[in-house]
């Protein structure tokens, strides 16, 4: 009798179990949703606040010889909820956030705030807070996602893997997914930067290209910052992953190309007073990648006096840098202030009210460590 009772509650737990776990809680039909890639958001037309764009996946043709096309759909609203319920209107289909990578801003919104046109994005329930967001450096950023994308994916998701690969290749400052612009908004004595994208004409075609940043003051967007510029932010801020650095014997000089493998960046403020000097110590491991000269100028100098070009580049670059942010923008898109703030909270205390008129006339001290690790002459070619 108990093991017929045992038995009767082992089965009644599995069925329990099969109706509670099996399938998706959230489970939705695709026939009836548009899938959103990606979005872009706009000042608004015929008296509305927002005019948004929705690049959605479109299914063509059927069994292996289904494709994937998209699918533009644009409305407006007074708040970005309302603009994503509006497309209603026109279509029988709701709109699915669930897959949406990109969110791209115009210029005009990102000088207005970023707080109040991200709002919806965050509260609701379908968008990631894992999507890249970005500054259009066009008119608008609808007519980005107007571009027709290079590979058979769409323009959202090629934008997606371009920052991903751009971080790891070209050594810009990776994308900053919306919990990170978030998390850097309600931070202390850091400020924001956010890709940017343009298009790129040729003869032939139309492309889009990531250009550089775009610089923020609190939520608002105050200027542009070109791509070279937004390594060496991104190397300050230790988030640096990849790309060149051109060297030489002079500031500018391009002779030798290395490429970077690793970098370490540690920076270190003194706080005296109202007066602050930055210690930014740089140590970076890279491959020799190229030299312009019909001479063998690497055989030489030998590789010591190339590692020192390179010392010297870094050292001069990055103060440069510095310098330029704190003349232009007045903004500590470096994070210096956070640094004090986590490391010295009761020195942060005594000049968070002042960090503005401070940042401007800090004064920074840049020290470099290259090592070239190899040469790449002695490794074997394909085909040889």
């Amino acid at each position: 009798m108990k093991k017929a009772i045992r038995l009767s509650l082992i089965l009644l737990e599995s069925a329990l179990i099969l109706i509670l776990f099996s399938g998706c809680w959230n489970y939705h039909e695709l026939e009836t949703y548009s899938v959103v890639a990606g979005m872009a958001i706009d000042k608004g037309q015929n008296g509305y606040q927002y005019h948004v764009t929705f690049e959605c996946m479109k299914m063509t043709g059927g069994g292996q010889g289904a494709q994937i096309e998209p699918l533009l759909i644009e409305e407006d609203g007074n708040t970005i909820f309302e603009a994503v319920r509006s497309t209603l209107r026109e279509s029988d289909k709701k709109l699915y956030f669930n897959h949406c990578h990109i969110v791209i801003l115009s210029s005009d919104i990102a000088k207005e705030g970023l707080k109040s046109v991200t709002d919806w994005i965050q509260r609701d329930a379908e968008p990631r807070l894992t999507m890249d967001v970005l500054v259009s450096k066009e008119k608008t950023a609808g007519e980005i996602l107007r571009v027709k994308p290079q590979t058979g994916e769409l323009l959202s998701y090629q934008i997606d893997n371009t920052l991903a690969e751009s971080a790891s290749y070209y050594g810009s400052s990776a994308g900053v997914q919306l919990y990170q612009m978030t998390d850097t908004l309600n931070a202390e004595g850091i400020s924001l930067v956010l890709p940017a994208i343009e298009k790129k004409k040729s003869e032939d075609e139309e492309t889009v290209q990531l250009a550089g940043g775009a610089v923020f003051k609190g939520d608002r967007m105050t200027g542009w910052l070109a791509a070279e510029p937004v390594k060496y932010v991104a190397l300050v801020r230790g988030n640096l992953k990849g790309g060149l650095i051109q060297t030489g014997p002079t500031p500018g000089s391009t002779q030798f190309t290395l490429e970077i493998l690793e970098s370490e960046t540690k920076v270190k403020p003194v706080v005296s007073g109202e007066s602050v000097t930055v210690n930014i110590d740089i140590k970076m491991r890279t491959a020799f990648g190229e030299q312009d000269s019909e001479k063998d100028l690497l055989a030489q100098l030998g590789i010591s006096k190339v590692e020192n070009y390179a010392d010297q580049t870094i050292q001069y670059e990055t103060a440069r840098v510095v310098k330029d942010v704190q003349r232009s923008f007045n903004s500590d898109i470096f994070g210096f202030g956070n640094t004090i703030y986590q490391n010295q909270p009761n020195e942060w205390e005594k000049i968070s009210s002042k960090w503005d008129d401070i940042f401007k006339t800090l004064k920074v001290k840049v020290t470099a460590e290259v090592k070239i690790e190899n040469t790449a002459l002695n490794m074997t070619k394909d085909g040889i």
